[in-house]
């Protein structure tokens, strides 16, 4: 049996323009020819519960100041190269703009990897290095297209000149903008003093503070929404005068995707290939939908060849019975996951579906060391960074104006609570990154 469509999820907004028979007492409601006075609950039930998406950067991200319109940095290289897709005849191997030096040794293998030869480097070009081979076999089974090579060390007669040629260190430069995020909740004064069916917790009977509620928690929901979906504007929106700014998703799409949720341990596998190729960082967080973790749980419980016998689980048969892991270690990386509301919402990302829908994303811990270009100083930075826009006159971080006729802020007779941030992400080391999408 399945669950029936209907009823379904409710997913009609609540948030409307103008007041309402459901948020102040109507003239119907007035009526004093109504004889009975009806059972009043007073409360306001969450049968949502917690419409909150934030948390995940609170619990990961640090946040620090700064003044500019552009936020740039600077992430080092790898410290070899690695030459693919590498042509050869003779003894002379093509690469455009390589980086290999005369003396050095290199290690080749054919394009399908089945031969492995081993030589020396006696003269480089910009695009063409010659190397003698070190096997008496020579190069010939090697190949003459697709050779991958890698230079694993140096070697020099006795009493010769050592290496000529230094190598400069590989920087990749990555910037971000910030971009203003804001909201208003407006009320007129006259409103203000109108008396409501249900009691605002903490307020009263005053509906304009559960307005004043609910619209702190979007503009938080708003400021999460737009560190981690947002993009660096092109096309329209760039025309007419938007920049946008690049969020985590964008980030990690230029990191490593995994497409799909991941479903076995040979997902799993190939994760780890890609983590050794890249940074090799030891743990990772993985912040996924609730559906993308029960089949994590489903996978690691079936290789539990003990899985039905009470300790498995950390479970006693006294208790409840949890199917549950809150972390596990596979190929010497410990992966801690959990559930992530913003990618679960129904009226957001969880109405998702088909190739653009995100399934979870894996963060590392740790730390990078960056050059600030802007400053001129090295630094170790956190994988993310929540960046605010503040100096010593004007701090955005989170800012509250209030407007109201009664304090001669207003002409209007209203009240105007506007809230105002303005903030960018800078992510670090967004190669370790891996998102699971499609």
């Amino acid at each position: 049996m399945a669950l029936e469509i209907s009823p379904g999820v409710i997913l009609t907004p609540t948030p409307t323009l103008t007041p309402t028979p459901t948020n102040y007492i109507s003239d119907s409601q007035y009526n004093l020819l109504t004889q009975y006075l009806p059972e009043l609950d007073k409360s306001i039930h969450d049968r949502f519960g917690s419409q909150l998406i934030t948390g995940m950067l609170d619990s990961l991200g640090k946040e620090s100041p700064f003044q500019a319109d552009l936020v740039k940095w600077n992430e080092e290289g790898r410290l070899t190269q690695l030459g693919q897709n590498v042509s050869r005849s003779g003894d002379v191997f093509t690469l455009n703009d390589h980086t290999f030096r005369p003396n050095e040794t290199i290690i080749a293998r054919s394009s399908d990897g089945a031969i492995l030869r081993k030589g020396l480097i006696t003269t480089t070009t910009t695009n063409t290095f010659t190397v003698l081979c070190g096997q008496s076999a020579g190069w010939t089974a090697l190949g003459t297209t697709g050779i991958t090579l890698y230079a694993d060390s140096s070697e020099f007669k006795k009493g010769t000149e050592g290496m000529q040629e230094s190598l400069n260190s590989q920087v990749e430069q990555f910037t971000n903008s910030p971009v203003r995020i804001d909201d208003i909740v407006t009320e007129s004064r006259s409103n203000l003093a109108l008396q409501t069916w249900v009691e605002v917790p903490g307020e009263g009977y005053l509906w304009y503070f559960k307005n004043l509620a609910d619209t702190k928690l979007r503009f938080a929901n708003k400021i999460e929404n737009k560190l981690i979906f947002g993009e660096k504007w092109a096309g329209d929106l760039a025309a007419a005068g938007y920049q946008g700014t690049q969020g985590l998703f964008s980030c990690a799409e230029e990191g490593n995707i995994q497409g799909g949720p991941i479903v076995d341990l040979d997902d799993m596998d190939a994760i780890i290939d890609r983590l050794n190729a890249q940074g090799m960082i030891g743990e990772y967080y993985m912040y996924n939908t609730s559906a993308q973790n029960r089949l994590i749980d489903r996978f690691l419980k079936a290789e539990n060849v003990t899985g039905s016998s009470w300790g498995a689980f950390n479970n006693d048969k006294d208790l409840a019975l949890n199917l549950g892991f809150k972390e596990f270690n596979y190929g010497n990386y410990n992966f801690y996951k959990s559930n992530w509301r913003l990618l679960d919402s129904p009226t957001g990302e969880g109405s998702a579906f088909g190739a653009t829908k995100y399934h979870g994303i894996m963060i590392p811990s740790g730390s990078k060391k960056v050059y600030d270009v802007m400053t001129g100083t090295s630094a170790s930075m956190p994988m993310l960074q929540v960046r605010y826009r503040a100096s010593n006159s004007v701090n955005k971080k989170y800012e509250i104006a209030i407007r109201d006729w009664g304090q001669g802020t207003s002409k209007s007779d209203v009240r105007e609570t506007e809230f105002q941030t303005e903030r960018l992400l800078q992510v670090c080391q967004r190669n370790n990154l891996i998102i699971s999408k499609g």
